[in-house]
């Protein structure tokens, strides 16, 4: 018998609430060691992916004059550009998330799900019920299969 997702999968998922910031955002993946988290409704859907990767471009975007293109002239000028940093931090996730996603169900088979991420390039799939979020199956969870099968 094919064996399914939800097998295999975590159900203890590292999410962010829409309105999380940034930076609080950014202070979670790095505490939980993760990439990315799905964005999830007050519903408990699936709405979007966060990435460190995104979150970090965000955050330091524009910092230095040559890319804002502005030349500071005084010490108040130079202060805005910190408080431009600040500003960074405090978006909410909804306005820096990727809402290109993949989610699978609990019963998708697990060599559909191995497809999916072969050929989107993707190391997780989250994994719905009902259209919410229930868990998460890894491209380690897959690799444990492999060694099961000897």
């Amino acid at each position: 018998m094919a064996r399914r997702v939800h097998e295999l999968m975590n159900p203890d998922v590292i999410s962010v609430d829409p309105r999380t910031t940034a930076g609080e955002a950014l202070t979670l993946l790095l505490e939980h060691d993760i990439a990315d988290a799905p964005v999830v409704s007050d519903s408990g859907g699936i709405i979007g992916i966060v990435s460190q990767a995104a979150l970090v471009r965000h955050v330091d975007a524009p910092s230095t004059a040559s890319q804002t293109g502005r030349f500071f002239t005084d010490d108040e000028s130079y202060r805005e550009l910190g408080d431009t940093i600040d500003h960074h931090t405090e978006t909410p996730v909804e306005k820096v998330m990727s809402t290109e996603m993949h989610p699978v169900t609990r019963e998708t088979g697990v060599a559909v799900a191995a497809n999916i991420m072969r050929e989107r390039r993707l190391h997780r799939l989250f994994v719905t019920d009902k259209g919410k979020l229930v868990g998460v199956v890894t491209s380690l969870d897959l690799m444990r299969i492999v060694e099961e099968l000897g």
